[in-house]
């Protein structure tokens, strides 16, 4: 993102602060400015801006997306020798599904989307108490939209959670809707408001770049018909409507990036493919740091790093999950792996000494879930970095159109209908510089290899695993499957519960 638009961002998030303890404007000293300000498009786009913001919180590695990731057989954060990343064995407890509801990463998931949910609740409270306008009107429709998508997390990862729609709720008393039901009012609110909102791309209309529009209400309609059955127990015809939005979303004028890592560059505002992002910029938006992450401490100095505090040598991907990349495949670029060099391109870099001061030769295996080497695990590169700052300039996507691609595939192979699918694997396939499945090896375990593929750290891995029946399968330092199915759901926060006696816990904990 630009760093103009940023300076705007900041401006307006002043002003959406002083607004943000307000229920609405002052009646009876104020009626001018309300009725001025229900008519001003700029006004409310100000106010609508500001709260986006709140977005930029979402990558961090106690947030919803990542903690969801550390879950999975897509990122492992093993203790180091020497006790980095031990912190009492919280990394390794998400890898284990050994988690209690006192984790930490899953308090700070619950609570980074409450935060939010509360801070667009206060925003639509006020754009509510202005004169009815079709501003207005559009206004409140993009709100309950983001704050939908807040919603989804938390359904999609607790279940059973307490619907908050208004800012005069008084949280600590409101108990747990049941998964169905915030599913129906999930499925209701973004049918109902969709129609309200523009049906223009960013490239069409530059203005609806890092907001939800149209098509970012029916990609999470798709998202959700296509968890249907998982969500809420019972199967209503889900996968033909997911496969129905995405029909929809085919026309919208979205279409996939020739090179994959566009989607992940300092400059990928131009992407064709992102239809929701969250926009960063090292210095006016920070908070996308997923290299710091994973890079090792002693390639600082390569990056300009050495100010700053990192890289920090703990995300990576084991062997097993490194291995579902051939060398074919150009999405493989998006990994760093074999000997790591200075700047000069000629010097091996070492490790920092705890291990003897070894060449840094970042290796798929993973030797130990508790006293890895610091060179154990290959470490993702996709994002690209901004040499000299913690925080990168990418922003992020969280919805791509190659995902409405393979989604409407699985709809289609759910419903016996290999062939069609194959038709939309295809341009996935091809821009990674591979065949096509054939139709004699082309099955469900297949199609999730390619989402694995497809969409690394980027916050759909649990989901999909569940979906697709292998989230409790054994894997590295796991050696059995998951006790019962429990642990597809987070547990609800020791804090919220003491927070808010009305809350019940979910079964299993």
């Amino acid at each position: 993102m630009k760093k103009r638009h940023f300076l705007i961002a900041a401006a307006l998030l002043v002003g959406i602060s002083v607004y943000s303890c307000k229920k609405e404007l002052n009646p009876t000293k104020s009626g001018v400015t309300q009725q001025a300000g229900a008519a001003q498009t700029a006004y409310l786009k100000s106010i609508v801006l500001g709260t986006y913001t709140q977005l930029q919180g979402l990558t961090a590695n106690n947030a919803m997306l990542l903690t969801a990731e550390e879950t999975t057989d897509a990122l492992i954060v093993p203790g180091r020798i020497g006790g980095d990343w031990a912190d009492g064995g919280v990394w390794q407890q998400l890898w284990l599904h050994t988690y209690t509801p006192s984790h930490g990463n899953i308090s700070g998931a619950w609570d980074n989307a409450y935060n939010t949910i509360g801070a667009i609740n206060i925003t639509i409270d006020l754009v509510k108490g202005l004169p009815s306008t079709p501003a207005t009107t559009y206004s409140v429709a993009e709100l309950q939209t983001l704050r939908d998508y807040f919603y989804f997390l938390l359904l999609t990862n607790f279940g059973n959670v307490p619907l908050i729609t208004s800012s005069s709720t008084d949280a600590s008393t409101v108990k747990n809707s049941s998964a169905t039901d915030v599913f129906n009012f999930l499925t209701g609110e973004l049918q109902s408001n969709a129609i309200k909102l523009s049906a223009k791309t960013p490239a069409q209309d530059p203005t609806q770049y890092g907001r939800l529009n149209k098509w970012g209400a029916y990609f999470l309609l798709a998202k959700l018909y296509l968890n249907e059955a998982v969500i809420t127990g019972t199967d209503n015809g889900g996968v033909a409507k997911c496969s129905q939005y995405c029909d929809s979303l085919m026309t919208a004028g979205y279409a996939l990036m020739p090179n994959f890592l566009d989607n992940f560059s300092s400059n990928n505002t131009g992407s064709t493919e992102n239809i929701f992002v969250i926009p960063y910029d090292h210095i006016y938006a920070q908070g996308l740091q997923i290299q710091m992450m994973t890079f090792h401490y002693n390639q600082a100095a390569k990056y300009n790093w050495s100010s700053t505090g990192g890289p920090w040598n703990g995300f990576c991907a084991n062997a097993d999950y490194y291995g579902k990349f051939n060398d074919a495949d150009t999405r493989k670029a998006g990994w760093q792996h074999g000997i790591q060099y200075a700047a000069d391109g000629v010097t091996p870099l070492t490790t920092r000494g705890s291990d003897s001061s070894l060449v840094l030769n970042f290796r798929p295996q993973v030797s130990s879930l508790y006293t890895a080497t610091e060179y154990d695990g290959v470490r993702q590169q996709k994002w690209q970095l901004t040499p000299g700052y913690q925080s990168q300039d990418a922003d992020f996507a969280l919805f791509r159109y190659s995902d409405v691609l393979l989604m409407k595939a699985e709809c289609a192979l759910r419903a016996g209908d290999a062939a069609t699918a194959l038709t939309y694997t295809a341009p996935v396939r091809a821009r990674a510089g591979l065949a096509n499945f054939s139709s004699s090896a082309f099955n469900l375990d297949s199609l999730l290899a390619e989402r694995g593929r497809e969409f690394v750290w980027e916050g759909w891995r649990r989901m999909d695993l569940i979906r697709f029946g292998h989230f409790g399968d054994p894997r590295q330092f796991k050696p059995t499957a998951d006790a019962g199915t429990h642990l597809q759901l987070f547990p609800i926060p020791t804090e919220a519960l003491q927070k808010n006696k009305n809350l019940t816990q979910n079964p299993g904990y």
